[in-house]
């Protein structure tokens, strides 16, 4: 017999962080892979922030350095920006997308390590500048910056450290965005500029050589 899986009406409904994770531990627990639909659905209606941090996670950690996980990344991160600018309020995937499929262990990993995080930023970020999270040129601002993300990521994500550069300020969007903390949404917006520049240098540098 197959274990059911997690529909967003069978999450904690809690919408923080450690709740999120919770759930997502018990969706990876006896499983060698999950399927992205599964993950979504247990995600559920949190929103994006959410799911910008395990995406951004993924980047940081080791696994980000799996053959195809820099690109599996951007597509979602990409799919992520585009239901932002057209003002949904959560992920809903193209189908081929959704039948993509991770290592379970890669998903514990990843669980793991957002744990110590979950609850240091939890002390830390609280609701403020809800402008900075909710209005319409916040949602097109980030938008923006995530296809960006995602884009380049997907065409130099071969650059060594270049994503785990860049999934800094994805993290602290995703941290900002869950926690409805406008302030930690600019931070991370702000952090942009220097891997930017950094990018430029990279390319340039390639270019010359």
């Amino acid at each position: 017999m197959t274990k059911r899986q997690t529909r967003p009406e069978d999450a904690t409904g809690d919408s923080g962080l450690s709740g999120l994770l919770a759930d997502l531990a018990a969706l990876a627990e006896g499983r060698e892979r999950v399927s992205l639909d599964a993950l979504l659905a247990t995600i559920g209606t949190r929103g994006f922030g959410p799911p910008i941090v395990v995406l951004a996670l993924l980047l940081i950690l080791p696994v980000g350095m799996v053959p195809g996980m820099p690109g599996a990344v951007a597509l979602t991160l990409a799919a992520i920006a585009v239901q932002l600018g057209l003002g949904r309020r959560c992920l809903r995937p193209p189908r081929r997308l959704r039948e993509a499929r991770i290592a379970a262990r890669h998903l514990r990993a990843v669980i793991g390590r957002l744990r110590p995080l979950a609850r240091r930023s939890e002390r830390v970020l609280r609701p403020r500048l809800p402008r900075l999270t909710a209005s319409r040129l916040a949602a097109l601002t980030l938008a923006a910056a995530l296809l960006a993300t995602a884009a380049v990521v997907f065409v130099l994500g071969f650059i060594p450290g270049l994503p785990f550069m860049l999934a800094w300020p994805l993290l602290l969007i995703g941290l900002g965005l869950t926690a409805r903390d406008g302030l930690a949404v600019a931070i991370g917006l702000a952090l942009y500029l220097p891997a930017g520049l950094v990018l430029i240098r990279v390319i340039g540098a390639a270019q010359a050589g």
